[in-house]
């Protein structure tokens, strides 16, 4: 019976039971990417997922010193201004 360790050395690293979506994604990034190397492309993948919970881990302990604010509205003039320069506040009379 061969030991896994012969069988990776043989035929490469099989890996079972990835989801289709998950295959066509590595086989799309890989063609455009990676020169149908997919290998690399899942390092990438691999990369990019270990960069994406350090960052969020720091986001949520506020080790980022990110401040979320919504911008500031300025106020909007509720008028019309006429030709004679009059102006109608559309609130109710005139100025």
């Amino acid at each position: 019976m061969e030991t896994i360790r012969e069988k990776i050395e043989k035929s490469g690293m099989v890996i079972s039971r990835i989801p289709e979506w998950a295959k066509e994604t590595i086989k799309a990034v890989a063609m455009t990417e990676h020169s149908d190397d997919y290998g690399a492309c899942i390092a990438q993948f691999v990369r990019e997922a270990n960069e994406y919970r350090i960052l969020k881990a720091k986001f949520f302990n506020n080790d980022l010193n990110v401040t979320l604010s919504q911008p500031q509205q300025e106020e909007k003039d509720s008028g019309i201004t006429l030709a004679n320069g009059k102006k109608i506040n559309l609130n109710g009379g005139t100025k």
